[in-house]
């Protein structure tokens, strides 16, 4: 199912230039040339949502796209489309008011909620989050340090996924955090150790934001959900943006709501990506929203309606390391430059089977948005494709996935079967479809993971002959070998990689581990 709207936004009003003729006398005349000019600009407008239309139906149909998409041009919505399904147990479709999880794209608002702390003075950026959260052992670092990504501290998923339960699946619910609270307390009986000192280098943390959401709780005195209800999302209009509480399965208070999902390897089965035992975690992701509520807050926040001006400014401003070096990186925001070389703030989300996307040109007043549930294997592709469209670049459906393609082929006829496919697509099909050195790695770790290490070391191997000079499909080689229980070899795989690249400390530490003789 696809479905398209074209509309003029309410929020401004069509700019039109003045025309001087100098032997125009008659109104009849003057009125027939601005008819001439509107007519031109919505044929422009019609044109324009066309190629979103083309390319967005094209690429659903060869299965590169699963979600909703909306464009934004001057202020004024030119197109918006829903395509493909929104669950899949049962089966069912998106339609434009479907309610996506949005990943990181979540990190804007928390961070909205703190500056919106920060003006009340109930908060300072500089002061040492150990006076909101006594209990966590990390020195010297800020609530700056946590918006900026400059704190240094541990990835809570890392560490949570190999001691919370580890026994248990991340889809089993005896293994779900209740919130936060679990995560602090997790962080503060583990101690799990810092990764620099506070300021010294930018490194994205998942761990900042859901400590900034817990700050948001003690000094609002309110959870973190109703705070950001009460303080952006009613003011904003966003009537269908939450802070989820997690359920398994459908929920009659969400009818909308969508579910994530993947294509199995053997390019039939479709298969539930919506579960893990960290979905309660909130401040790096847990917000649903619809294409409408988004562009709500893109239309608000050229308004001082939740903050002023100057404080948003310091949201869409770098931040600046210890030894006065810039980061890409505002409070929630990447910022960068459009294709016209103007000012952009963006942020793309992934969580279970979601991959977001928001791109505000704040310059010339353009947003894209786009909202997938399938797992965004060809998100990149697609997101370059809209962008190219909004300033009349060239553009080209997406290359097809030469990892998903001889997936299939292991699935049903092996790996060695799988290796042909490969080589032969290469040679004839070349243009078709994309073959960088990630496809094969990531096939290879899928495999692994669905307990294919025969195959997986197969296809690891062919990464090492296609791509000899890179010194990760080595590593990766090494893993691979590693799970079939071969360490020699494994062991002469990341030697190799270190021969190409010296500074790979993981590398080095499973060598150490292995030349120990413990098993990485």
């Amino acid at each position: 199912m696809t479905t398209h709207l074209l509309a003029i936004s309410t929020y401004q009003q069509l700019r039109m230039p003045i025309f001087i003729y100098p032997t125009l006398t008659s109104v009849s005349g003057f009125l027939l040339i601005i008819s001439c000019f509107l007519f031109a600009c919505q044929t422009e407008k019609e044109t324009h949502a066309s190629a979103y239309e083309q390319f967005l139906s094209q690429a659903y149909a060869r299965g590169q796209f699963n979600g909703n998409a909306l464009i934004l041009k001057e202020g004024e919505i030119i197109y918006q489309g829903a395509f493909g399904l929104s669950n899949i147990d049962p089966i069912d479709s998106l339609s434009l008011n479907s309610v996506f999880r949005l990943g990181s794209v979540s990190k804007q608002f928390t961070a909205m909620g703190i500056m919106i702390l920060k003006e009340k003075g109930q908060l300072s950026y500089d002061q040492d989050i150990r006076d909101i959260l006594p209990e966590l052992p990390y020195q010297g670092i800020t609530i700056r340090h946590l918006l900026h990504h400059m704190s240094g501290l541990p990835d809570y998923y890392a560490h949570m996924m190999e001691a919370w339960y580890p026994d248990l699946t991340v889809d089993d619910p005896d293994k779900f955090i209740s919130g936060n609270e679990d995560i602090i307390r997790f962080l503060a009986d583990k101690t799990p150790a810092v990764r620099f000192q506070p300021g010294e280098q930018w490194e994205y943390s998942n761990t900042g934001y859901v400590l900034l959401a817990s700050i948001i709780t003690r000094i609002s005195g309110m959870p973190f959900e109703q705070y950001l209800n009460e303080q952006i999302f009613e003011p904003a209009n966003m009537s269908n943006t939450v802070v989820y509480s997690y359920k398994i399965g459908p929920d009659p208070l969400m009818p909308n709501r969508v579910f994530g999902f993947r294509l199995g390897m053997n390019g039939t089965d479709l298969i539930s990506h919506d579960a893990h035992f960290l979905n309660a975690a909130q401040g790096d992701g847990g917000i649903y929203s619809t294409l409408e509520d988004l562009v709500k807050w893109d239309r608000i926040l050229y308004t001082d309606a939740l903050i002023s001006s100057s404080t948003r400014e310091e949201a869409f401003t770098p931040g600046i390391l210890n030894d006065g070096d810039t980061s890409r990186y505002g409070f929630g925001w990447f910022i960068d430059s459009s294709l016209s070389g103007k000012k952009v703030v963006a942020h793309t989300g992934g969580w279970v089977g979601f991959v977001t996307y928001i791109l505000r040109e704040i310059e010339e007043d353009n947003c894209i948005i786009i909202l997938t549930n399938n797992s965004g294997r060809y998100f990149g592709p697609v997101m370059q494709g809209l962008t190219n469209i909004l300033h009349h670049e060239p553009y080209a459906i997406p290359r097809l996935s030469i990892a998903e393609a001889i997936g299939k082929v292991i699935m049903n006829e092996g790996a060695e079967a799988a290796v042909v496919a490969y080589k032969h697509l290469k040679s004839e099909q070349a243009d078709e479809y994309w073959f960088g050195e990630g496809e094969l790695n990531s096939l290879g770790y899928q495999l692994l993971a669905t307990d294919h290490a025969e195959e997986a070391v197969a296809i690891f191997r062919l990464n090492t002959e296609e791509f000899p000079t890179s010194a990760n499909v080595f590593d990766s080689y090494g893993d691979g070998l590693l799970a079939r229980g071969d360490t020699v070899n494994a062991l002469l795989q990341f030697k190799q990689c270190l021969l190409l690249d010296s500074t790979i400390i993981a590398t080095k530490e499973k060598i150490r581990q292995i030349e120990r003789g413990d098993r990485p």
